[in-house]
């Protein structure tokens, strides 16, 4: 009868070992997966926060690029006059005489 129990007891001692240990892998592996998903929320919100940045540096880049178009366009038009003026100065200057003559104009 000891040789039983003792077979028995030579049995039984490793799977409860083995159980324990497998418990302890297992509540490991719970607490890595739970810090694993606290790790992933909190970089879908920086990655949120990056998003909104630059959805509103887009936005002021648009309005940059619209500004500078207007500038630019307003720039072109003030030149062009500047040109016409000059031009109009160029021939008048022509026919003033030769000590009243004036350079306009070479912008």
């Amino acid at each position: 009868m000891n040789k039983i129990n003792l077979s028995l007891i030579a049995t039984v001692v490793p799977l409860v070992i083995v159980a324990i240990g497998l418990v302890g892998w297992i509540l490991t592996l719970r607490t890595d997966v739970t810090s694993a998903v606290v790790q992933i929320n909190v970089l879908q919100e920086e990655i949120m926060a990056i998003r909104e940045t630059l959805v509103s540096e887009h936005v002021l880049i648009t309005n940059l690029e619209k500004s500078l178009a207007i500038a630019s366009d307003q720039m072109k038009t003030i030149m062009g006059d500047h040109e016409y003026m000059g031009e109009m100065l160029r021939e008048l200057g022509e026919t003033q005489p030769p000590g009243e003559r004036r350079e306009y104009g070479g912008y």
